[in-house]
């Protein structure tokens, strides 16, 4: 419940700044001329003369969104060799977004990560990227992730709305007023059903950069505290008995040169993944005098205590996720599955201890960010 009700709060504290106008039922489809993934620069006149047209507005990062995906690509199998044509747009700023709401993905909202999820997901339409001005998405008024707007063969607005009842499910469902609304079209009839909420992520404006810096400056605030520990406190850590969450280990050292190159990129993946039930454990294996040294490079890493993360501290009463090994590397050995002695060292434990990740040397962020994600989406039970 304390995880929740901060989340919320943070969620709050980024609220959207632009509020869009989303053009009415009859109106002409805005002209565009954007660039896709294939390298194309695409315009409105492209997707013309066919009876429909579906412009859906989606992005890379949006739960909603991620779980359309593969239904808005058999939708657009569904219509093959019909008169239908699709396009789908990401006008999503990623000088709108808090790094926290990347916390369901391993993308960004920005055009190099459109041409990877294109390629991963077998996107069957073209993906144009609007973030750079957000002039189409205010054109159509989109007011989020997925917006679906349906034209007829005169380009007129027939409908607008979510593409189906599916939210954040994986796998097909069963209403799919998008699907309707183009049978209808296709068949000279008005949709029975024109209008709906498009319930998804609202569109990550540019406006909203001011608060995102505000939110950039808290968090490099956050304070940094380190506290000498016994290999017994840290095999309870990595048991994470009766947790439903994850915990990100790392064994490190200032004098390592590979933890030091490494570091930055942990860094930004426990930030990314803060308002997940998630934990960043740091394991120093600097001389136990060297407290101030160690607490002067997490503070430059900003890996201070995260506000969705110290209700899981608070839980078994503790005040820090970092920590000076006081004890023998022999010993920790016991605690740290496969290790062989050497730094940096990296696992990810899920519930229970179960070992969802483990490398030794530096990382590479994709592989790492991909365990976080699969367990974030078996934890939401998808």
């Amino acid at each position: 419940m304390k995880l929740l009700l901060t989340f919320l709060a943070l969620s709050m504290s980024v609220a959207k700044a632009y509020e869009p106008t989303t053009i009415t039922q009859g109106t002409k489809a805005p002209d565009f001329s954007l660039k896709a993934t294939d390298g194309k620069t695409y315009e409105l006149k492209d997707f013309t003369g066919g009876k429909a047209l579906m412009v859906i507005f989606t992005t890379n990062h949006c739960p909603d969104a991620i779980t359309s995906h593969d239904r808005m690509v058999a939708l657009v199998d569904y219509f093959k060799g019909k008169d239908v044509k699709f396009v789908a747009i990401n006008s999503n700023s990623p000088e709108g977004l808090h790094p926290p709401e990347l916390g369901w993905t391993i993308y960004d909202d920005g055009f190099e990560d459109m041409v990877r999820i294109a390629e991963d997901k077998n996107f069957n339409l073209p993906y144009l990227y609007d973030g750079d001005t957000q002039e189409v998405a205010k054109a159509y008024g989109a007011v989020a992730t997925p917006h679906v707007f349906i034209f007829d063969g005169d380009l007129k607005l027939r409908y607008n709305g979510r593409m189906d009842e599916g939210r954040r499910r994986v796998g097909p469902v069963e209403k799919n007023e998008a699907r309707d609304a183009i049978e209808a079209i296709l068949a000279g009839k008005e949709p029975k059903v024109t209008k709906t909420r498009p319930a998804g992520c609202s569109t990550k404006w540019k406006e909203k950069a001011g608060m995102v810096a505000e939110q950039d400056k808290k968090w490099k605030e956050l304070p940094v505290t380190v506290e000498l520990t016994k290999t017994d406190a840290l095999k309870k850590l990595v048991a994470n008995k009766g947790r439903t969450g994850m915990r990100l280990f790392n064994v490190w050292s200032t004098s390592c040169g590979p933890c030091v190159t490494e570091f930055p990129d942990l860094a930004a993946i426990y930030r990314q993944y803060s308002w997940q039930e998630f934990e960043f454990i740091t394991i120093s294996l600097d001389p136990p005098s060297d407290v101030e040294k160690v607490t002067k490079f997490l503070k430059r890493n900003q890996v201070g205590l995260a506000r969705s993360t110290k209700p899981l501290l608070e839980e078994e009463g503790r005040k820090t996720n970092h920590f000076i090994l006081d004890d023998d590397t022999e010993e920790l050995a016991k605690a740290i599955p496969e290790w062989d002695g050497a730094m940096p060292y990296t696992f990810l434990v899920g519930p229970d201890g179960e070992i969802l990740y483990r490398h030794s040397g530096i990382i590479e962020p994709v592989e790492l960010k991909k365990a976080i994600v699969k367990q974030v989406w078996a934890g939401n039970g998808e």
